[in-house]
C-alpha cells in the first residue's frame, strides 16, 4: 500500500486519550465556531493533535446549528488546522478569520480511520488559496521504516504558520490567561478659589416720630369795662344813644414743618487680600514586585 494513503498514525484525538490540556490553557471543545462577523459557523467537537510533538494539529468541527445551512441536519465532520483559527477576546468563541464558506462546504468529511497524507494536503490546499504556492513543496509522508526521515517529512509539513498553535492565542494575552492589571494612581493636589457668601449688609429707611417741644410768646387782649364816676351836668352831646366796642385779639402758634436731607447713606466695598497656605494629604499607589520560584508541575501526559 503506498504510504501515501496510509492512515496518520501519530494524530489521536484529545477525548480518550491520556493526555490533557496543560493548566491555564483554555479547552475548547464545545466552543462555538464564528466567522469574523459573528455568525454561527458550527462548533468545536474535538482536537486532533501529534504525539509525537505533543502539539495540535487540527480543530475538528462540525455544522450543527450555523447560520449559512451548511449541512447542519448532519454531523458532518470536518478538519480545520488550528492556526487559521483564533479565540475571541472574550467570549467562549473561535473564530475562523479570512475563511470563506465555500472554502468549508470543500473540506473533505473527517474520518479518523482514514486520515492520509492525502486527506491532509487536500485540506491544507484549500486554506492555502493565493499563498499556496509558499506550501507546494511541503511532503508529508505516513508510515515507512525510516524514522528520521517521517520526522523529517513531518516537521516540513508541519511547519506552516496554518499550524502555528501560538495563532490561536494571539487575541488574547497572557497565553490564555485574562490580563490582570494594578492601577496606579497618583493624586495631584489643586487649590482653586471660589466665592462664598459671608455677610450681607442692608440700607432700610423707616419713618419715624419723635415729640418736640418749642417755647413761643403769645399776646392776647383782653376787652374791660372800666367805670369812673362823674359828677358834672349833662349836656347836647350827652344825651344822645350811641354804642362803641373793642376787638379783642390773641395770638395763636402757628406750626409749620420742612423736610431738609440732612445726610445720605450709601453702600460700599473695601477688598482686601489675604494669603493662606493649604495643607492636605496626597495618596500615591506604589507597586511592590515580588518574584517567588514556582515548582514545576509539568506533566510529561499534557499538551
Amino acid at each position: 500500500m503506498s504510504t501515501e494513503n496510509s492512515a496518520n498514525r501519530n494524530l489521536r484525538e484529545l477525548s480518550g486519550s491520556n493526555y490533557e490540556i496543560v493548566d491555564g490553557e483554555p479547552d475548547i471543545r464545545g466552543w462555538e465556531v464564528r466567522d469574523e462577523s459573528g455568525k454561527n459557523i458550527g462548533k468545536v467537537k474535538e482536537l486532533l493533535f501529534d504525539e509525537s510533538s505533543r502539539k495540535v494539529r487540527y480543530i475538528i468541527m462540525n455544522f450543527k446549528d450555523n447560520d449559512f445551512d451548511i449541512d447542519k441536519d448532519t454531523d458532518r465532520k470536518v478538519l480545520v488546522p488550528i492556526g487559521i483559527a483564533r479565540l475571541h477576546e472574550k467570549d467562549d468563541d473561535v473564530v475562523l478569520p479570512g475563511v470563506t464558506i465555500a472554502q468549508l462546504q470543500s473540506l473533505p468529511e473527517y474520518d479518523e480511520d482514514n486520515l492520509t497524507a492525502d486527506n491532509e494536503h487536500n485540506i491544507r490546499n484549500v486554506f492555502a488559496g493565493v499563498g499556496g504556492a509558499a506550501l507546494a513543496g511541503a511532503g508529508l509522508t505516513h508510515g515507512g521504516n525510516d524514522d528520521r526521515s517521517e520526522s523529517h517529512s513531518h516537521e516540513t509539513f508541519y511547519d506552516h504558520d496554518h499550524f502555528n498553535e501560538d495563532n490561536l492565542l494571539k487575541n488574547r494575552t497572557g497565553s490564555g490567561e485574562s490580563s490582570q492589571t494594578i492601577p496606579v494612581i497618583q493624586e495631584e493636589l489643586q487649590v482653586g478659589k471660589r466665592e462664598v457668601e459671608t455677610g450681607r449688609v442692608r440700607l432700610r429707611s423707616r419713618i419715624v416720630e419723635d415729640q418736640v417741644q418749642e417755647d413761643v410768646q403769645l399776646r392776647e387782649e383782653k376787652v374791660r369795662v372800666v367805670t369812673t364816676p362823674v359828677d358834672r351836668p349833662a349836656n347836647s352831646a350827652d344825651i344822645k344813644e350811641e354804642s362803641i366796642e373793642l376787638t379783642e385779639r390773641s395770638e395763636v402758634p402757628v406750626v409749620e414743618k420742612e423736610a431738609r436731607v440732612v445726610e445720605e447713606v450709601s453702600l460700599d466695598k473695601e477688598v482686601t487680600e489675604r494669603e493662606k497656605t493649604i495643607t492636605d494629604t496626597v495618596r500615591n499607589t506604589e507597586v511592590d514586585i515580588e518574584k517567588t520560584d514556582g515548582e514545576d508541575t509539568t506533566r510529561d501526559n499534557r499538551l
